[in-house]
């Protein structure tokens, strides 16, 4: 997202993660792969949407290795009042993730975000590249994301960073509950009303059911101050809203 143009995308993303995985396919070495498809009613990156609350079809791919290394790629239409030359984000990313002992699990890893076809106030596309560093213990997991440069894209935005908590139940029977809050730091940025803002609350609470392998996700989506971006058509991009989705690993 950016400022007076910020962009927003997002990754690893769909509404929801599925109550269950499909198992990953052995390619030997120990390397496996897996992947996942999810079409959602909206997308919404940190509280907003990227597609003017119209439907979404996303799909990503992982290579894993037994050592905790792996490589993704993830990938979703776009369509708000940044992305007026480009439809499409591309996600690509890598790291380690691993247990770290105590029943901790460890994740830390870069993640790119790319809009071909998209141009930005500096010329080239509204990319953007994360460091992230993510820690889960049992249902709960804390995640920091960096952004090292121009927070895609939007001048003197340096040093944007965002923080946040996710929670997962197993409900029994194929059900599951998911809670999300997290909080944007933004610099040089204004909302859609020409005034300064300095960062945001997001926050989700939804429910899944797994229906053999397709997991149906329900959540209301939104953002404390929905007005930091517009819609195409001059709406508050992170309104309170409802997300459905349908989506599959394999």
């Amino acid at each position: 997202m950016k400022k007076t143009l910020l962009a927003l995308p997002a990754v690893l993303a769909a509404c929801f993660a599925a109550t269950t995985q499909a198992e990953p396919t052995d390619l030997g070495g120990g390397f496996s792969l897996s992947g996942n498809a999810t079409i959602a009613s909206d997308y919404r990156f940190r509280g907003y949407s990227q597609t003017d609350f119209r439907p979404a079809a996303q799909l990503g791919i992982d290579l894993t290795h037994s050592s905790g290394f792996y490589l993704g790629n993830w990938n979703s239409n776009v369509s708000n009042f940044v992305f007026t030359d480009g439809n499409l984000e591309m996600d690509f990313y890598g790291g380690w993730k691993g247990d770290v002992g105590g029943g901790f699990t460890l994740d830390a890893g870069v993640l790119h975000y790319y809009y071909p076809g998209s141009s930005s106030p500096k010329g080239g596309n509204y990319n953007n590249t994360d460091l992230y560093l993510a820690g889960t213990y049992g249902n709960y997991t804390l995640k920091y994301s960096y952004t090292p440069s121009d927070f895609f894209s939007t001048p003197d935005s340096k040093g944007t960073w965002y923080l946040d908590g996710t929670a997962n139940f197993d409900l029994g029977d194929g059900w599951g509950l998911v809670g999300h809050v997290g909080y944007q730091k933004l610099k040089n940025q204004v909302n859609m009303d020409g005034d300064s803002i300095s960062g945001y609350v997001d926050y989700k609470v939804g429910v899944t059911k797994d229906l053999k392998g397709w997991v149906l996700g329900l959540a209301a989506v939104g953002a404390s101050k929905d007005n930091w971006l517009p819609t195409k058509y001059g709406h508050p991009s992170g309104r309170l809203g409802a997300v459905f989705s349908v989506s599959r690993s394999f």
